[in-house]
This record gives structure tokens, sequence and C-alpha cells, in this order.
């Protein structure tokens, strides 16, 4: 048992847990909330309804907004967030299929007739303390 707790806390030294900060721009001030996920694996990001990670805060007074994830463990995450203006719990689409709400993906990733892949907006967490941007934009922007 002694061996198991020496391992642990010797690990932990070594692996320290991760804040990444999300600087959140473009927002419409005080409207709705801020439904933010993180995926650490393609496979995960394919079940969106199931991040890893998740928070939903509300939308301030200003465009831009700054929340924290604390305890990460090391490694590859796919950051996905969209305003939920109405507060219906999911991101609004017209008759087409195409988002009516703003969303954003971590590496500034936009496209517009599919959902990133992944690698093309995935970020590596290594260091104790990261920080982002996101940059919250209609399909129309």
């Amino acid at each position: 048992m002694l061996h198991i707790i020496f391992y642990s806390i010797f690990f932990s030294l070594f692996n320290p847990p991760i804040t990444l900060e999300i600087k959140m721009e473009g927002l419409i001030p005080e409207k709705g909330t801020i439904r933010i996920g993180l995926y650490n694996s393609a496979a995960a990001f394919k079940d969106e309804a199931n991040p890893n990670h998740a928070q939903v805060v509300a939308v301030g007074k200003n465009a831009t907004q700054i929340i924290k994830f604390e305890g990460l463990p090391e490694g590859k995450y796919l950051v996905a967030a969209y305003q939920d203006v109405n507060g219906n719990k999911k991101i609004d689409k017209n008759i087409l299929g195409i988002p009516t709400e703003a969303y954003a993906f971590s590496n500034d990733i936009f496209p517009k007739w599919r959902s990133p892949s992944f690698n093309e907006a995935a970020i590596k967490l290594e260091r104790p303390y990261e920080s982002i941007r996101l940059k919250f934009r209609t399909w129309i922007d």
C-alpha cells in the first residue's frame, strides 16, 4: 500500500495538473450562456454531446470573457464552444443545417460546411498553465 502512495506522489510531481485559460471573443453581451466542451480524442469528438470536460457559463456584460478549466491531464484537446442565446441547450440551425448561433473551435479553425477534424483543431497541453483564444462567429460572418 505504501508503494502505491509513493508512486502516485512521485508521478504527480512530474505530471502536474494543467490549467487552461480560454479567452472568448465576439460574444453577444448579456445573451444566454456559453456551452464549452473539451474532447481528448477524435472518438470523443464524434460523440459531441459527451465532452470529456465541459462548462456552461452565463454571458457577461462584455463581448470578451475568460473561463478556466483546472486539473486537466497533459495531452491533446479539441475545444468546441457555442453561445446558446435562447437557452435551449443546443446550437440552433436553419433548414439547411447551418448554425445560426455563434460558435468557435480551438486553433481558430472555422470550417463552414463541416465540423473540423480532431487533428485540425486539437491543441497540446503540456505546461502547468496554458492559454488560448476562441473567436466566436456565425456562419455568415
